[in-house]
């Protein structure tokens, strides 16, 4: 019974507020139904008790349970962060009938049947500007948490530590901002993640691909440093990274990744070679390495990837052939190696050229075709082959390059400064060490993600007005 009462809160959620972002998921079937979706009675211990909020509320209204008196409680103080709600969407949130407010969804709480509970909200594209608010920890039974496109700002309540039964969550194109939420880490049942267009910054904690998300997009942030080695571990079919700061080498263990569909580490700083074991990605149909700083060939592997519909390699230094295999794979209607320095092209791609599917080849050094290279430009790369087995991530970041230049650089014969004690040739511990100025973000108009993500699992974002 507690199973069929989780899928209640889908099927209410489905039949009268259905987001464009679960319109899209329920295209796709194949990777959720590989996942247990449910969680028992045993998981709903809170993580962080919430004895600090003292629920007062108007002693005259009457609640159907408690849950709701609770539920009452924190859409108030939460209403009262909002500084602006240009659509009205929450004009009708006064009273105790918090079931009838406008993007509520109520249903029967999963340890209790005979208690109605607050198990969706749904303020999509609300335009709504405020914050989040403790008191949103109070929801214990919510599933569901969509806020795409408002304008939400400062960081997640450690409180939302509570929401153990929350299983999809989209905060996508707001202001928030801070670290990556560390509070989400504790949400077992979490299956979707969206926090894409926020200000979220700082490393990503390994932690996230331990966790049973299938749907994982944290684009056009600010997170940096490297990708996670663990992120074999995930269970993703949905993997976006893509407009981020991330920099050294895709780890191996992404080959591991069996349930992964699509990938997008497109606008980092990523280096080194692409990893063969990308290979081994058997349900893979879009990857988008675009507009990093790789090198070498494409791995020989990438030919076992039989279901590819969408390649976009573009903008990075890549060499060598894109081979007939590839080229003549049955779903593939795109495939993007632009602006690199291949030099050859298979008879398949020659035929993949006259027919309605796209490939883009320009700004290469393929001989015969037109838009390519200067030949003194392709002579200065292609006469130096690189060796994946030793290239390791080099070259690394530009930036971190020129600034390790500008720190070693030895001081000048005619510098009349003292010489530094001893002690400070030693390297300073890393959190000593000065940061690196980044480049600003990418703006909403660039093209954050492949058409197929956006179109199959993405909401959109926001309508810029000019």
């Amino acid at each position: 019974m507690q199973t069929l009462g989780f899928f209640c809160y889908i099927g209410l959620f489905l039949i009268f507020y259905v987001s464009s972002f679960s319109v899209a998921l329920t295209k796709v079937q194949v990777p959720v139904s590989r996942r247990r979706l449910t969680k028992t009675v045993s998981d709903l211990n809170p993580a962080h008790a919430l004895d600090d909020i003292k629920v007062d509320v108007d002693p005259s209204l009457v609640f159907e349970s408690p849950r709701l008196k609770k539920a009452y409680y924190a859409f108030q103080e939460w209403k009262k962060t909002f500084l602006s709600d240009p659509l009205n969407m929450t004009g009708n949130w006064v009273g105790p009938d918090v079931c009838g407010y406008y993007g509520v969804v109520c249903a029967l709480a999963l340890d209790d049947e005979s208690i109605v509970t607050v198990a969706v909200i749904d303020l999509n594209f609300g335009d709504i500007a405020g914050r989040l608010v403790p008191e949103l920890g109070l929801l214990t039974d919510l599933g569901i948490l969509h806020l795409h496109a408002n304008r939400f700002c400062g960081t997640i309540p450690e409180t939302m530590a509570n929401l153990k039964l929350l299983f999809e969550l989209d905060l996508s194109s707001n202001h928030l901002a801070g670290t990556f939420p560390r509070t989400l880490l504790t949400l077992s049942s979490l299956r979707f993640l969206d926090i894409r267009f926020n200000e979220f910054e700082g490393p990503l904690p390994p932690e996230i691909f331990d966790m049973e998300i299938d749907a994982l997009i944290l684009n056009n942030n600010r997170f940096y440093h490297h990708i996670p080695k663990n992120i074999g571990n995930s269970q993703a079919s949905v993997l976006v990274l893509s407009n981020n700061k991330f920099s050294g080498c895709i780890p191996k263990g992404v080959g591991r990744m069996a349930r992964l569909e699509q990938v997008s580490f497109s606008n980092n700083r990523l280096t080194g070679c692409l990893p063969e074991e990308i290979g081994m990605l058997k349900f893979l149909i879009v990857l988008d390495v675009s507009k990093n700083h790789f090198v070498g060939s494409i791995p020989k592997s990438y030919e076992n990837l039989k279901m590819m519909e969408r390649f976009d390699f573009s903008r990075n230094a890549l060499t060598g052939q894109v081979s007939d295999s590839m080229c003549s794979f049955p779903r593939l209607f795109n495939m993007t190696v632009s602006s690199n320095y291949f030099n050859d092209i298979g008879a398949e791609c020659e035929k993949f050229l006259h027919t309605k599917r796209l490939f883009l080849y320009e700004n290469n050094c393929i001989p015969n075709k037109p838009n390519q290279r200067p030949d003194k430009n392709c002579s200065a790369v292609l006469n130096h082959p690189i060796d994946c087995k030793t290239v390791g991530c080099q070259p690394r970041d530009p930036i971190i390059i020129e600034h390790m230049k500008k720190r070693k650089a030895p001081p000048q014969p005619n510098d009349r400064s003292p010489l530094p004690p001893v002690m400070s040739t030693l390297t300073p511990p890393a959190d000593k060490q000065p940061r690196i100025a980044a480049p600003p973000p990418p703006t909403l108009n660039d093209p954050n993600l492949p058409p197929m993500m956006a179109s199959r699992y993405l909401s959109p974002p926001p309508v810029i007005q000019d």
